[in-house]
């Protein structure tokens, strides 16, 4: 149960971040969702919003995701105080996930690897988190890894369509070599075991063309930055420091279902001078 404590601090936590949101405003008016693209495109984003310098950027964290309107997009290193922001800042989005170290939503609850979807086009009709690690169903470190590390995952349903696609989102551990190969390998055959379109996106803290990135490609796994008309090449870990010579350790992978990606975009947007995280979000325009 809650401590009284702990249900104070939760509350204060709220209190501040609406005290923030009255104070400096709401977001920019954004465009319409189709100023962008077209009602048949779809959106996926990836992006590690980084846990700490909150302050700093917890206006243009949800208004990087607002003005560039993924259909859903895939967070990682997303604390409870990140989670009351974005509902805060992002009303028009659906929050799903849960804390990497408690299975919750609450202070202690740890990083979530979430996944949000636009509440307008679509409906949820299943989604879970899982453990990457020997016991997925239970709150644990996997192999040698030196955090928690989960994957939330959703299906969606397009409310004029009918269409629908699974996202499957996670973060794998950045110093575990044992947890990077079996945790892509768990993450890698879960995003394959759906037989609809499916995206798999996250910070996999391995770099492309390396043995780990050829095994998830091995799987029958495509990267969208390479399938893309259009497309670009640079790291997506910048250290808040910009520029563009590396590779990524960001991806956003997509089975055999989805053949048509339009483009491939690695956001390097600044909002006052300021790199909204130490990673740069990436996004994917496809056709299902």
């Amino acid at each position: 149960m809650m401590s009284f404590f702990q249900m104070i601090l939760n509350y204060f936590i709220i209190a501040m971040t609406f005290i923030n949101v009255i104070a400096f405003g709401n977001t920019p008016e954004r465009a319409s969702r189709y100023d962008i693209t077209d009602e048949e495109t779809v959106r996926i984003m990836s992006y590690n919003v980084r846990y700490g310098e909150y302050e700093d950027r917890f206006r243009i964290v949800p208004q990087l995701i607002g003005d560039n309107m993924p259909d859903s997009v895939g967070i990682q290193e997303c604390t409870y105080q990140w989670y009351l922001t974005i509902k805060a800042f992002l009303p028009e989005y659906e929050f799903i996930g849960v804390g990497r170290d408690t299975g919750d939503k609450s202070k202690d609850c740890g990083e979530m690897s979430a996944v949000l979807y636009r509440k307008d086009k679509y409906k949820l009709i299943d989604s879970g988190t899982f453990w990457v690690s020997e016991t997925p169903d239970e709150v644990s470190f996997g192999w040698d890894a030196v955090c928690r590390r989960i994957c939330t995952w959703v299906i969606l349903e397009n409310k004029n369509t009918g269409e629908r696609y699974a996202h499957v989102n996670t973060h794998l551990d950045h110093e575990g070599e044992l947890a990077r190969v079996n945790g892509s390998k768990m993450v890698s055959e879960f995003a394959l075991s759906f037989s609809m379109p499916t995206v798999l996106t996250g910070d996999f803290n391995l770099k492309k063309n390396t043995d780990l990135y050829n095994g998830i490609i091995a799987t029958g796994l495509r990267d969208t930055q390479d399938m893309a008309e259009i497309s670009e090449y640079g790291k997506t870990f910048h250290a808040y420091n910009g520029g563009k010579e590396g590779d990524p350790i960001d991806f956003i992978f997509v089975n055999d279902r989805i053949n048509t990606v339009f483009k491939y975009k690695i956001v390097r947007t600044k909002y006052g001078g300021k790199y909204s995280s130490d990673h740069y979000p990436i996004y994917a325009d496809m056709s299902f």
